[in-house]
């Protein structure tokens, strides 16, 4: 090739070894971040799952507090074994309340973590094909350098004396 076409050739080859460093840094910014937003979605789920475990507790606190009321004073040991019952039934479904809500922030956080691991995976695959290409195309402008030297210094003209 002559000195021109390799000239070309490796302005080429620099404008893609750009393009495919800028890329990397784009990655890079990608994965950082969906690191990000995936930290900020996860502390936000578990705010609404402490919220809604808070809301259970709250609603048992006050079921308990009117089966309380509605029995106070009662020596009648019928009525303070129906009591006895109605406290165990009220713990027994808060019981089960909390088991179903931690059940399904579980299998949310579980979904939102399969997400983000795809993504990544997508990312970090591309990362290595663009690092590949990388590694090639800077191997070849390498080349192409020696080979313009070599051109430029096989066609100059020597001076003899």
């Amino acid at each position: 090739m002559g000195w021109a076409a390799l000239s070309l050739r490796k302005m080429t080859l620099k404008q893609r070894i750009n393009n495919l460093e800028q890329r990397l840094v784009n990655i890079s910014q990608e994965l950082q971040s969906m690191y990000d937003s995936s930290s900020y979605a996860q502390q936000a789920l578990g705010v609404e799952k402490s919220q809604a475990l808070m809301n259970l507790q709250n609603t048992y606190s006050n079921n308990t507090a009117t089966l309380g009321g509605q029995y106070s004073g009662t020596t009648n040991t019928t009525d303070l074994a129906a009591y006895q019952t109605a406290l165990q039934q009220e713990q027994l479904s808060l019981m089960y309340n909390q088991m179903i809500q931690n059940s399904l922030f579980t299998a949310k956080e579980q979904a939102m973590q399969e997400t983000i691991n795809q993504q990544e995976t997508q990312l970090q695959l591309e990362q290595e094909q663009v690092e590949t290409q990388l590694e090639a195309a800077r191997a070849e402008y390498e080349s192409l350098d020696e080979a313009v030297s070599q051109d430029i210094q096989s066609g100059a003209i020597s001076l003899v004396s």
